[in-house]
């Protein structure tokens, strides 16, 4: 097999291997760039440098990607120009930076239009790498099979499990940020993910679970290394096995109380509130790609639509340790700030970048706050453009210390939902789950559902919150987004706790008219 091409950049002399991200010749290829745009006529330019590495493992197979991809953007009359490719080199620098103007200026033919930017700190020469414990890159991959394999071992002991999916993935991406005003800053960020889904069979009946320790996090190996990851496949096992031992019936079609389990509530918040509050779907700038949102009068909901009961309660943030959309900058050289989605149930605010801000500036000032970005630009690599992406985000817990068990035990009568997958339309406002359902009596589960789902809207089912486990119920998960055209997708933590909801509509998605 022939040994991939090794990826060269050119600083003016003989090409040589990628160097690290901090190497002071990366400015210089970045300043060409911003030189040529504004100089054929940007009134604002920037441009950004990716090089990713990422590594797969199987039991018994491994694989490697590498890229490394330079974009260019510029400001003409309020229109923006965009321009990407593969090479590093001063000469394409150059070029890059031209094209994007030559873009910018056809774009501008339009109806006239103002873009301001939402003002932020020049970062003058700024270098940040995210703190891991263990480069996944420096662990030899045969330790990484040894324990993919050996957690296999381990599962396979118990009579009846079956290995559906043991693997893992580790990227590293390297980022240069520079702009015309003087910013440059450059960071190393990581993301670690895996799954390890089994199948247990037993008497005839069969079910299959995952361990949700290993949804992509922004760490190195001791995402295995440090996590009691063989103690959650004993936990999960002996829930299969509870799962098993209980009855099967039939959907009840009907309205019950339902209890949301921690992986329910991460699916529900991203799919509803994480992509109605992106600030550009409520405003319909996405409505040929992503989506729109049912928060889509944005000025006049601010500070007084009911997004929720009084006890939701929604942050978002880029800073958290471990976070998937952690950072130091976003793709606009913004240092990104922690705010309130939602308080006490009320919208307060949207997802921004430096661009979208402004579109908010009269209801900050209203309210005496400053005009900035969130920190929310971001894209998959530099030969996207970059735009609004959903950051981290968190369901702030309950004053009470409940987790799921106690929250079913407050149910005399309802509904356990476990593992949800949700689709939601193009408002994020209507949508559908399946999963694992349970009916409960007596604060107890006493029977699967088989063939179950769940009918909600959004604003409904969020005003219809009643309980909320405790902060020692919470639990983060790593979620994939994807966005824009052409689609990019990109990675953010969402941390929940439990939760109840009342008169949740319960159906059979089977059941034929």
């Amino acid at each position: 097999m022939a040994l991939p091409r090794p990826l060269l950049v050119s600083f003016g002399g003989a090409p040589e291997p990628v160097p690290p991200i901090d190497d002071p010749r990366l400015a210089e290829l970045a300043r060409r760039a911003l030189d040529a745009a504004t100089g054929a006529g940007a009134a604002y330019a920037d441009v950004r440098l990716t090089h990713t590495r990422t590594r797969g493992f199987r039991p018994a197979y491994t694989s490697d990607a590498e890229s490394m991809v330079v974009g260019v953007r510029a400001l003409v009359n309020g229109y923006w120009g965009f321009a990407s490719g593969p090479v590093w080199s001063p000469d394409e620098m150059a070029r890059l930076g031209r094209e994007a103007v030559h873009q910018a200026k056809t774009n501008a033919l339009g109806k006239t239009r103002v873009v301001e930017l939402a003002p932020r700190p020049v970062v003058a020469n700024g270098h940040w790498t995210m703190p891991v414990k263990v480069d996944a890159f420096d662990v030899s991959p045969f330790e990484v099979f040894d324990h993919l394999m050996g957690l296999q071992i381990f599962a396979t002991r118990t009579r009846g499990v079956t290995v559906v999916l043991n693997q893992c993935s580790f990227t590293i991406q390297e980022k240069a940020f520079a702009a015309s005003d003087g910013s440059y800053c450059t960071q190393r960020v990581y993301l670690g993910a895996g799954e390890l889904v089994l199948d247990l069979e037993k008497k005839g009946q069969r079910t299959r679970g995952a361990i949700d320790l290993l949804t992509p996090a922004g760490i190195g190996w001791e995402l295995y290394r440090d996590q009691p990851v063989r103690e959650a496949v004993r936990a999960l096992l002996a829930k299969l096995d509870e799962e098993l031992a209980l009855p099967v019936k039939p959907v009840d079609v009907g309205r019950y109380d339902m209890v949301f389990d921690p992986l329910s509530m991460a699916a529900l918040l991203d799919t509803t509130l994480g992509r109605a509050t992106e600030l550009d779907r409520a405003l319909g700038y996405e409505a040929n790609a992503g989506g729109t949102s049912y928060l889509n009068a944005p000025l006049d909901m601010l500070g007084t639509y009911r997004a929720g009961a009084p006890s939701l309660t929604v942050t978002a943030n880029r800073s958290e340790p471990g976070g998937a959309a952690t950072v130091q900058w976003d793709d606009e050289g913004v240092a990104p700030d922690t705010f309130h989605v939602v308080k006490d149930g009320v919208l307060t605010d949207f997802q921004t970048t430096r661009e979208s801000a402004a579109w908010l500036a009269d209801y900050y000032a209203k309210r005496g706050l400053p005009l900035r970005s969130h920190g929310c630009a971001n894209a998959d690599s530099a030969i996207n453009a970059p735009m609004q992406h959903t950051p981290n985000l968190v369901l702030v817990p309950g004053r009470e210390a409940h987790g799921v068990d106690d929250l079913i035990a407050g149910l005399t009568t309802g509904i356990v939902l476990e593992s949800a997958s949700l689709s939601v339309d193009f408002q994020a406002l209507n949508g559908m789950g399946r999963g694992k359902f349970f009916e409960v009596k007596q604060g107890k589960r006493v029977a699967r559902i088989a063939n179950a789902g769940i009918l909600f809207r959004a604003p409904e089912l969020w005003r219809g919150l009643t309980a909320l486990g405790g902060a020692a119920s919470a639990r983060r998960y790593g979620m994939w987004a994807n966005k824009g055209e052409p689609e990019q997708a990109t990675c953010h933590s969402v941390t929940v706790v439990p939760a109840v909801f009342k008169q949740v509509t319960l159906i059979d998605p089977l059941r034929k008219a």
